[in-house]
This record gives C-alpha cells, sequence and structure tokens, in this order.
C-alpha cells in the first residue's frame, strides 16, 4: 500500500505544480496536461531494489499524438515527472528512454504506452520501463514516400539493413517483402503474415555477409536516381537490387540482386508512398496461394515496420511484429525517409523505434559524421 500511496502523491503534486501560476484559457481544447512518471522494477539502477518501483530521474520523455500531429519531449526531474500542458484533446503515445551503456553491448532502458486526453483534463500514467539489450539483424530505414512531385517520382526507394549485433550475419535467403495493405481483423490470432510482394537474396548460406555495425542498402534500382530527380538519392552503389526477370525491370549487373519468388508477379518491388508495412524473413518456410500471396509464418519474420502518414489509419500488420506506425506525417513525394531513433534499437513499436528524416541517408546513420557518408 505505501508504494500506491507513493505513486499518488508523486502525481498529485506535479499535476499541482502544472497547473500553478497560470490564468484559466478561455478556450477549453489546448488545455489538457499529462503527467508521466517513469519507474523501474529491475534493481538494475543503484539506489533500487528488485520489485520494487524506482523512480528514474534523467529519462527522456517524448509524447506524440495520434490523433492530430504533435510532438514533444521533457526530461524526467528528481521525482521521476515529467509534466506536459497546454495539449490538445485526443489519443497520445507515451516514450521513455535513458541509455544504460554504449558500446558493443548498448543497453537502453525504455518503455511506451498510450492514454486519452478530453479538454482540460490533467490525465496520470505510470510507465514501468525495462532495459532492452541491441543485437540483431534489423530493418533500420525505409524509404518510401517519393522525391519529386512534378514528375511523381518514386522509383528511388529502398529498404536499408543493420546488423546491431556482434557478429557477422548472412543475408542468405533473406526475403524482402511488401505486405498486403489490408485490414485482416482475425490477424492478431493468426501464425502467418501475407505478403504482395516478395524478393529474395538466394546464396549458398555464408554467401552474402553483413558485418557487425554494417549498413546495407536494398535499392528497388540500383540507380542515379538524380539524374531523374535533384531530390533523389544516388543508389548506383547501393549493396543490392530488387529484379523481377518475369518483368520488364531494369538490371544493374554490377549488383547483386534480391530476386522476385512469386510466379504470378511481374511488378518491380515498389512499396505505397503513404500507407504500408514491410517485412524481412529468414525464408525458410512459406507459401504462395492461388492469388499469388505469400503467407510467411510469424517465427520466420526476423523484423517488420508497418508505416502511416495518418496516426489514426487501421492497422494492416500484427501488433507481434509492429505495434505502431512509422512515418505520422510523411507526405507524398516530401524527400521524408524513415530510420530508427538509433541503431539496433528495437521495441517492435515503430512510432518509438523511427523518426522521420530529410534528406534521406542510405548506408549510414542520420547521426553520423559526414566522412561516413559515402552517398
Amino acid at each position: 500500500m505505501r508504494t500506491k500511496r507513493i505513486f499518488a502523491i508523486v502525481l498529485a503534486a506535479a499535476a499541482l505544480a502544472a497547473g500553478c501560476g497560470k490564468e484559466r484559457p478561455d478556450r477549453l481544447d489546448g488545455t489538457g496536461t499529462i503527467v508521466v512518471a517513469v519507474t523501474d522494477t529491475s534493481g538494475f539502477f543503484p539506489g533500487s531494489v528488485l520489485g520494487e518501483p524506482f523512480f528514474m530521474d534523467s529519462v527522456e520523455v517524448s509524447v506524440q499524438s495520434r490523433t492530430h500531429m504533435f510532438t514533444a519531449s521533457r526530461m524526467t526531474g528528481e521525482t521521476g515527472v515529467a509534466v506536459f500542458e497546454e495539449l490538445a484533446s485526443g489519443t497520445y503515445s507515451v516514450f521513455v528512454r535513458r541509455e544504460v551503456s554504449v558500446g558493443p553491448n548498448k543497453i537502453v532502458f525504455t518503455g511506451f504506452g498510450d492514454l486519452g486526453l478530453s479538454g482540460e483534463e490533467t490525465v496520470s500514467d505510470t510507465i514501468l520501463a525495462k532495459t532492452v539489450a541491441v543485437s540483431n539483424l534489423m530493418i533500420n530505414e525505409v524509404f518510401y514516400a517519393g522525391s519529386c512531385a512534378s514528375s511523381y517520382y518514386f522509383y528511388d526507394q529502398y529498404v536499408e539493413l543493420y546488423n546491431a549485433s556482434n557478429d557477422t550475419l548472412y543475408l542468405d535467403n533473406v526475403i524482402l517483402t511488401r505486405q498486403l495493405g489490408t485490414i485482416d481483423p482475425d490477424m492478431e490470432i493468426k501464425d502467418y503474415v501475407r505478403a504482395i510482394y516478395a524478393f529474395q537474396l538466394q546464396g549458398t548460406g555464408r554467401q552474402w555477409p553483413i558485418a557487425p555495425g554494417r549498413y546495407v542498402v536494398v535499392a528497388a534500382d540500383a540507380v542515379n536516381h538524380r539524374v531523374y530527380c535533384a531530390n533523389s538519392p544516388d543508389l548506383s552503389k547501393a549493396d543490392y537490387e530488387c529484379f523481377n526477370a518475369q518483368g520488364n525491370d531494369y538490371d544493374n549487373l554490377q549488383v547483386p540482386n534480391f530476386e522476385s519468388i512469386i510466379p504470378g508477379r511481374t511488378t518491380d518491388y515498389l512499396i505505397n508512398l503513404v500507407h504500408n508495412a514491410v517485412v524481412i524473413a529468414t525464408g525458410e518456410e512459406y507459401t504462395i496461394d492461388e492469388n499469388n500471396y505469400m503467407f510467411l509464418p510469424i517465427y520466420t519474420v526476423i523484423d517488420g515496420v508497418e508505416y502511416s502518414a495518418n496516426p489514426a489509419a487501421a492497422k494492416e500488420l500484427t501488433v507481434r511484429v509492429d505495434a505502431g506506425f512509422a512515418g505520422v506525417g510523411v507526405t507524398r513525394y516530401s524527400a521524408t525517409s524513415v530510420e530508427r531513433r538509433e541503431p539496433g534499437l528495437d521495441t517492435n513499436n515503430s512510432t518509438f523505434d523511427f523518426v522521420n528524416i530529410s534528406p534521406m541517408t542510405p548506408g549510414y546513420f542520420h547521426g553520423s559524421p559526414a566522412w561516413m557518408r559515402w552517398r
């Protein structure tokens, strides 16, 4: 009971402080308050005890609206609380983050939650965060929005992969998909995801290595797209490209191919400019039905990212692969990309894991020094 009373006292005091010294505004909307307390129960931090709530200071807390365009960040104080004022009514996602260790065994303290806010009310929430180890093969960046509205140019799409582990991994037989963009009311109880396009890097098992900390770019077409659109990236040095031998597809003979493996599809690897999902899978098992849709067992999925310009859109990819949306607010032909907030951080919620960046950064992280940027 003592712990619950401490929670209530801390949140109530923060909420009271948030309202002090301000005159009552004339308008009702845009006057809400969110109070977030960040706790840990792991006993990992000095002064904490395993199993008991420990309020965390110096944690970055971010809120992002899921019903309108708004983001804001605050740091928690000594009481482990961050306050956000003058907020419009709506649904908000709350994210917390604090770096614990860096280097090859990087650990991040993180967590997230959702809450609703209406009118002048004050909403309090406690985020129980946890430590996340950064290590795996994952999708690091997706560029899908296109670059030139004047010519409707979107053939410069690419997916960037990243090896966050300490070991060399191999991309042999990995499948890159465009997921089927439909709403399936039963997707949370099915043991597979559905793809409309699928391209595979066929190999012997150890033919296509990706070293620790390495980025590789899989381009729809490995050409210098700047020739056709000044805002586009130069992908002539992409590590891989997608190629469909069943269609009239461009093939850069200097770049290894992810090849289309759905017999009835003649299209290149192209993804929607507003809302879609991208998945990579091991390729060890899949089926293709009579409608030329691929069924990938969830146990074979390595990583998945769903993106949507609209934060209130219905999910098309199961939350077991991705619980959120990257790309909220990204418009067509904006030359804007979505990239992980930091390399290797993966909570399976792209609303938290990804940020919008412009220009796009094929082959490097947006925070990298200039000398590392080769494209």
